[in-house]
């Protein structure tokens, strides 16, 4: 599909950049880095608000942190970009439109690496592959060999969790509780077993 200009697809991306600021990309997200040196040197592609430095088995790296969209229909009650949530900017950009954005902030030395996730649309498996979508570009139509974390969406299917693990360096799942009783309080809509536990056993497996 055509690619739309690089400054609509940055326009956007940098007004995904105040809600990514909630999903953390690391192990430790409270050491997370956010770029924000960049803000008093910006040029065409400093995009300071969309850049984390995060630790990787290759050492910290500042990676593009973005999603496919910031629209959702689950109504997680942490969540900023939950369903029903009037203040939240709804963003959605393309696989195409990432990939390229991140070849391109990479060529211009900004970043090293991505990391993606996503609002939940038409439930889950859609949504992963739209995800899924956006690496195999990176990879396939770009030759990208850069550092890859993907978000695992609930209730996404083993052979999309395994694409993932293929394409990815790094694969994660957010948990929110740890018992089915907390989970529902923090996460209405999400499945404790169903969606959740069964991605981290069927990760383990493969």
């Amino acid at each position: 599909m055509p690619i739309r200009n690089t400054a609509t697809i940055f326009e956007k991306l940098t007004k995904m950049g105040d809600v990514t600021l909630f999903e953390p990309a690391g192990d430790a997200p409270f050491q997370e880095v956010q770029h924000s040196d960049l803000k008093q040197k910006r040029t065409a592609f400093d995009f300071a608000d969309c850049i984390s430095h995060v630790q990787t088995p290759r050492g910290s790296k500042p990676v593009l942190k973005t999603m496919i969209t910031s629209a959702c229909e689950r109504n997680c009650n942490y969540c900023p970009f939950r369903a029903g949530r009037g203040k939240t900017q709804r963003v959605t950009l393309t696989p195409d439109e990432i990939a390229h954005a991140t070849v391109t902030m990479q060529q211009a030395k900004q970043v090293d690496g991505l990391f993606l996730s996503s609002g939940i649309i038409k439930g889950g498996i859609t949504s992963q592959d739209k995800i899924i979508d956006t690496a195999e570009i990176l990879r396939k139509k770009y030759n990208y060999a850069g550092y890859v974390h993907l978000k695992i969406m609930p209730g996404a299917e083993y052979d999309q969790l395994l694409r993932a693990m293929q394409l990815a360096d790094r694969v994660s799942i957010n948990l929110e509780g740890p018992t089915e009783e907390r989970l529902e309080a923090l996460a209405p809509k999400k499945g404790f077993m169903q969606e959740l536990l069964i991605q981290l056993q069927n990760a383990h497996e493969i």
